[in-house]
């Protein structure tokens, strides 16, 4: 049984004891990651703190001033030297405190925190401290609390955001300040021992309400920034995807479906304002030919040519879309067939002066292309469906090819939506 004994205790220390330990080493480690990612975010919500305790504790010292130098009074010299001890550390306190929160202010006013700033919250923290430390030991003169001390510890576990290991240096040199103080100034050794334990359970406290709080934040403000970053990532991939439903993917221009879904909202508008619409329908001619003579590659890159000049040639307020192939459609709103007109033959003289650029088609030719554009106007006043305009411009677009191509022909909007389907 002895042997049993002595071999289990050796495996709790071969593996037990290691294994706690490399636990606890990998959470520390992790911790000071993530303290270190959120410390720049910790100091500025810090200086917010100090910014407004600063203010808060100054009027607390000045009332204690008050009540310690000028209300309280009293014969008896050692009361009277301790009540003066005590308002002037309290003054001393609130000079520190209106310091501490004009270097608060100015950091925050800085969109770089200037180096003597980022130590603020932990010089505040050891001031307060070893404040509450002298405040303490100068009361054991007449009292044998240590009300100070733990205020103190309460309120800087509070208020500042400080890391678990600056939290534990803090209150282990505070402790150990205030017992070796309290050593010197008691007599009875039983409250020397009340007061130390009582001091060492108080920093305890604090430090463990300072480390659930550093830990709340920090793991709230990775989260905060887990949930920006995939807020983003599902805004660009929503824009991706509305780009897919609503764009071509070769030339970048409006899709078929997209086009005809503007293009009823602005015939909608057109016949509120009672303002002219327009339409172009464009075909390159003998597109077939480029792609069997030159290949497929060829004939993407003279579609995303013409799409990248007909963009430019156009205004912002007009929709051009890749309607199927090598149709494209362009649509004008408040404009008129004359001006229509204009830009049509604007973007027909463009696509003969500008050649799409392909090097590999042999000796550093250009690749040339003309078009075929149909046009069709619905007037101001006038009130058609966006089907008898598409098939219109259809037929416009027939004519021009018929008659020749790399030509522009126009057909006129008909009286009533009925008369299209007549002919």
């Amino acid at each position: 049984m002895r042997g049993f004994v002595c071999i289990e205790n050796d495996w709790m220390n071969d593996s037990l004891v290691p294994s706690v330990l490399r636990r606890v080493r990998a959470t520390l480690e992790r911790w000071t990651q993530e303290g270190q990612l959120v410390s720049a975010a910790a100091l500025q919500l810090n200086l917010v703190h100090l910014k407004t305790a600063a203010w808060v504790l100054c009027l607390l010292n000045m009332a204690h001033v008050l009540v310690f130098a000028l209300v309280l009074g009293s014969t008896d010299p050692v009361r009277t030297q301790w009540a003066n001890g005590v308002a002037w550390a309290h003054a001393t306190m609130a000079a520190l405190m209106l310091g501490m929160g004009a270097m608060a202010r100015q950091g925050l006013r800085h969109h770089a925190t200037p180096r003597h700033v980022r130590r603020l919250p932990d010089i505040t923290a050891l001031a307060v401290l070893a404040w509450a430390v002298a405040l303490t030991l100068v009361d054991q003169a007449v009292t044998t609390n240590i009300s100070p001390y733990l205020n103190a510890c309460a309120g800087v576990a509070i208020v500042l955001l400080l890391p678990p290991l600056r939290a534990l240096v803090l209150f282990t040199l505070a402790w150990a300040l205030l017992a070796w103080g309290l050593g010197l100034v008691s007599t009875d050794p039983a409250t020397l021992l009340t007061n130390r334990v009582n001091a060492a359970t108080a920093s305890v406290l604090a430090m463990m309400v300072s480390v659930l709080l550093w830990r709340k934040y920090t793991q709230t403000e990775l989260l905060q920034r887990a949930l920006a970053d995939t807020n983003q990532v599902l805004k660009q991939q929503r824009a991706e995807l509305e780009t897919l439903a609503t764009r071509d993917p070769l030339t970048g221009l409006l899709n078929r479906r997209e086009f005809l879904h503007q293009a009823e909202q602005e015939c909608a508008r057109a016949q509120r304002d009672h303002s002219p619409l327009s339409l172009l329908m464009m075909d390159l001619d003998h597109f077939k030919t480029i792609n069997d003579r030159f290949g497929h590659p060829v004939g993407d890159a003279v579609l995303r040519h013409v799409a990248r000049l007909m963009t430019q040639s156009v205004r912002q307020t007009d929709r051009v879309a890749r309607f199927g192939g090598e149709e494209f459609m362009v649509l004008l709103p408040n404009t008129d067939a004359a001006s229509a007109h204009v830009l049509a033959d604007k973007l027909r003289r463009t696509l003969i002066h500008t050649p799409t650029p392909w090097p590999q088609t042999g000796a550093g030719h250009d690749i040339p292309i003309t078009t075929s554009i149909g046009l069709i106007c619905q007037p101001a006043g006038q009130n058609h469906s966006l089907d008898l305009l598409l098939a219109r411009v259809d037929q416009a677009l027939y004519r021009a090819k018929t008659q020749g191509r790399n030509r522009v022909e126009e057909m006129a909007a008909p009286a009533s939506d009925d008369s299209v389907i007549n002919n």
